[in-house]
């Protein structure tokens, strides 16, 4: 393994199939862009994980990340020594396959590596989990989200009959228990068309 260069693919979260060559001795994942590889997921803790150089490949660690680091599903609490093929995911949304290619073979497929999002047949497992589980997450926000507004707007136009009936029953108490003579002032104008009103 000590002549084989290493890399990570991005298979769900942002940027599917973003192609990460891991070189350096000690790389840090996260979500801070001070980190060797950046992910910007909200999954991602800031300082998520670290990869170290072993004679073996690679060694990945959890650095106490919230959402957890896992490697084939299994969530891991000590470093580990990543094997070519295996699933790396952190948290729920974001995973990633770790690859191990000679440096024959990284010198002929420099530039088309990214071009294709699925390299060997034997990875083709993790896509179809990852295939549905956005239409999951896209299809029930629009269906949950229109109930709230209808029973808001009837909630203020509940309010605002209310308010209303209330202020017309307040004028018809206010007109039932007010004095003879106010009554006499606002039939006044009645008696230009002969309408006469006794006590007035």
């Amino acid at each position: 393994m000590s002549s084989s260069t290493f890399r990570l693919i991005l298979r769900t979260g942002p940027s599917p199939g973003m192609v990460h060559d891991l070189e350096e001795e000690v790389i840090m994942i996260g979500r801070d862009v001070a980190n060797n590889v950046v992910i910007p997921d909200t999954e991602i803790s800031r300082q998520h994980a670290r990869l170290t150089r072993s004679p073996a490949g690679y060694v990945l660690e959890d650095l106490g990340s919230t959402n957890g680091t896992f490697i084939n599903g299994e969530r891991i609490a000590a470093a580990r020594v990543l094997n070519p093929g295996d699933l790396i995911a952190f948290g729920e949304t974001v995973t990633l396959t770790y690859d191990a290619i000679s440096p024959e073979a990284a010198a002929t497929v420099a530039h088309p590596v990214a071009e294709p999002a699925a390299p060997p047949p034997a990875q083709k497992a993790p896509q179809t989990w990852e295939a549905q589980a956005p239409p999951a997450a896209v299809a029930i926000p629009p269906g949950e989200a229109a109930p709230p507004r209808k029973r808001l707007a009837v909630g203020i136009a509940g309010v605002g009959i209310a308010i209303l009936v209330l202020a017309c029953l307040a004028i018809l108490v206010y007109m039932w228990n007010m004095p003879q003579s106010q009554w006499c002032i606002i039939l006044t104008p009645l008696r230009i068309f002969g309408f006469e009103f006794p006590g007035c």
